[in-house]
């Protein structure tokens, strides 16, 4: 069996469910994992719930080898996300002094008369013990790492974003201790046949890849494309030569030709 790095995501927020706030950080690590090697199996979204939240967490973390939060960490009433997962693990809140020193140092050179007030001090009261990522320089938000594997992320997709690109040597020193390396590889095919039509091919492929670990994906479109594409089939593995070699036996017998999507 090939060794695996497995990863969940846990999205919190009511505007997220309820539809005031379009949610875009699952699709940015999605992306992101994708490229380092690591499969993301989970994406759930919760409400601004300590049941919810403890549950969700609890779960993913005892699942999976990492697990991302994002949302739920700011100022006020409804952000519960360091809370609750406290409260899932039983432990104390403790403010980090060290977070509220270099939120003044940066808020104050944006904002000359901005103060700590014990609103803005709810961002910097984590889980304790925990270990705490100071992995962006240029942001006083730190990432808090809860039971080992729980990287609790902010929710606002500026920030998520650049913590995470920060964050990547912390995950590669994890995936190195699995011996996970590699990233993924993916081709495209394009075919101007119908799903039903290039099924047998494509169940026929991927039982014969299975041992190589690669998947195979179709995905139809509504309507046919600028070059007469009926159907996308996507390979992914970590095999660069095992995918290309699926690849071109897939394009022969479906009439396909590498798709590359345009802008």
């Amino acid at each position: 069996m090939e060794p695996s790095f497995t990863a969940a995501c846990c999205i919190i927020g009511d505007e997220i469910l309820n539809g005031k706030t379009r949610e875009s950080n699952a699709h940015f690590l999605s992306r992101y994992l994708f490229d380092m090697g690591i499969s993301l199996k989970r994406v759930e979204v919760i409400a601004d719930d300590y049941d919810a939240i403890a549950e969700t967490i609890t779960r993913l973390s005892s699942q999976h080898d990492v697990v991302f939060t994002s949302g739920g960490i700011g100022p006020t009433h409804d952000d519960l996300t360091y809370n609750a997962i406290a409260k899932a693990y039983s432990l104390p809140l403790k403010l980090d002094e060290e977070t509220c020193e270099s939120m003044k140092a940066k808020s104050i050179n944006r904002f000359p008369d901005w103060t700590l007030t014990e609103a803005r001090k709810r961002m910097a009261i984590f889980p304790h013990p925990a270990k705490i990522l100071r992995v962006d320089s240029d942001l006083w938000v730190p990432i808090v790492v809860v039971n080992e594997n729980i990287h609790i992320l902010p929710g606002i997709p500026r920030l998520f974003e650049s913590l995470m690109h920060s964050l990547r040597p912390h995950l590669e020193q994890a995936m190195a201790k699995k011996d996970i390396t590699g990233k993924y590889y993916r081709i495209e095919i394009a075919t101007t046949r119908p799903e039903s039509k290039i099924a047998p091919c494509l169940s026929k492929t991927q039982a014969l890849v299975e041992d190589k670990h690669i998947k195979i994906g179709s995905y139809p479109k509504w309507a046919t494309g600028p070059d007469g594409e009926r159907v996308v089939v996507s390979i992914v593995g970590k095999d660069e030569a095992a995918v290309k070699e699926t690849a071109k036996s897939i394009s022969e017998e479906i009439d396909g030709w590498e798709y590359i999507k345009k802008v």
